[in-house]
């Protein structure tokens, strides 16, 4: 990487770092714009992780569906530049999965086939990237998948016990986890995991999600 690249991406994971302020992720993408047009794979990638995060926050369906069409351009560009590397593959995954929560049924089926297809890839690769991301969204994938498609809630507890392995201080594996073994009846699992949530030890790499995962926790442990 030459000189000028490293700086730039050094950059723009201190902005990504602090995404509790939305202005920064955007920061993040117009500096990374350029580098993507000359096709430099740290700045393809990273384009797809700051377009997921404005995705996942935007508040209309429009916006979201937007950001996440975008995020999946680049990340099939980086994913066909370096196939041997992880974060195409992941963060293609990631954006095409949320894709499919925004689209009518027919395109929603077929973006949720190609994330697990990226994502059975990342896994592959690297398991313990971005924290077990790689089994953390494709557990949750076939949470929400048929068995019929690849999905299931035994693949998908399987999944996230071994993100949990790998990762077990992250708070978003342990939310969707919870998720699941409170829809399979498993209440007093899920209130483990619900509370190991709250008394997740502070990291500064995931200062946004820590929070706002335990909001939920507290409400769904309220609820359960």
């Amino acid at each position: 990487m030459n000189l000028r690249l490293k700086e730039l991406t050094s950059r723009a994971d201190a902005l990504y770092d602090g995404r509790e302020r939305m202005e920064n992720v955007r920061a993040s993408v117009t500096l990374l714009e350029e580098a993507a047009r000359a096709n430099e794979y740290e700045a393809l990638w990273r384009l797809g992780r700051a377009l997921f995060f404005l995705g996942q926050e935007a508040e209309e369906k429009a916006k979201t569906r937007s950001f996440h069409a975008r995020a999946v351009s680049f990340c099939r560009r980086a994913a066909r530049i370096q196939p041997e590397r992880v974060e195409g593959h992941f963060w293609l995954g990631v954006n095409l999965a949320l894709m499919a929560e925004v689209e009518n049924p027919l395109n929603a089926l077929r973006h949720a086939l190609s994330a697990k297809r990226s994502l059975v890839r990342a896994v592959h690769l690297d398991p313990a990237y971005h924290a077990a991301g790689p089994l953390r969204v494709l557990a949750r994938l076939q949470h929400k998948l048929p068995r019929l498609f690849g999905g299931g809630t035994l693949r998908a507890r399987d999944n996230f016990e071994r993100a949990i392995q790998l990762a077990p201080a992250n708070t978003v594996t342990r939310l969707y986890f919870a998720e699941l073994l409170a829809e399979l009846g498993d209440k007093a699992r899920a209130r483990i995991e619900l509370e190991t949530i709250l008394n997740a030890p502070h990291d500064s790499r995931w200062a946004f999600e820590s929070a706002r995962d335990k909001k939920i926790a507290r409400k769904m442990l309220d609820e359960l």
